[in-house]
């Protein structure tokens, strides 16, 4: 448990040196194939705060007055099925563009940091979901606040990519925004069917 633990603990440490800019941060993950496999199981850590964020997004709708889904079992299995096509369709089209952009050595490393980096920023956005479910932040409030958390999200995701690819401004931006509009996609449809 200890070897878990401290395997948990390097990830995510370098991680956070990542978010900050700091290239040693790579140092500290496992970017062996086997670290990048298990870098995939770092969903398991980030599910909680996608609970959470679905059930502060679920109480912003029936304030709204919008009809929303109960959290039924099926709405559940769907929301699951959305998240890992969101944790796997970046990854998956990524590897396809590495080659062509140049990046193929640095794939690994990306997506590593990228990974651990993505449990960091959930937790962080989950700080405003909870405060939203517990009622210290207002529903009215709330929107804004979440809109500024992803602000904040997109900023580490692009200095992930620009620290862990080692890439300037004008190759980083394209990149999250590819990300970012993936995962806007996934769950547009998502919600669709939901």
């Amino acid at each position: 448990m200890s070897g878990f633990v401290g395997h948990l603990g390097n990830n995510l440490s370098g991680a956070w040196a990542i978010m900050r800019g700091q290239p040693e941060g790579l140092s500290r993950l496992d970017l062996s194939l086997d670290g990048f496999w298990r870098s995939f199981g770092a969903i398991v850590l980030l599910a909680p705060f996608a609970m959470l964020a679905l059930l502060s997004q679920r109480r912003l709708a029936a304030a709204a007055g919008e009809a929303t889904v109960a959290t039924s079992s099926a709405g559940l299995g769907l929301e699951a099925i959305g998240l890992l096509l969101d944790w796997l369709a970046f990854p998956l089209v990524f590897a396809l563009l590495a080659r062509p952009l140049g990046l193929s050595g640095r794939y690994v490393a990306f997506i590593v940091a990228r990974n651990w980096g993505a449990v960091l920023i959930s937790a962080m956005v989950a700080v405003v979901h909870a405060a939203h479910l517990t009622g210290l932040l207002p529903s009215q409030f709330a929107p804004s606040l979440l809109f500024i958390a992803v602000g904040f999200a997109l900023r580490f995701s692009y200095v992930i990519t620009r620290t862990a690819l080692g890439v300037p401004f004008g190759v980083a931006l394209p990149i999250v925004a590819l990300d970012f509009l993936l995962s806007l996609t996934i769950w547009a449809t998502i919600d669709r069917f939901a």
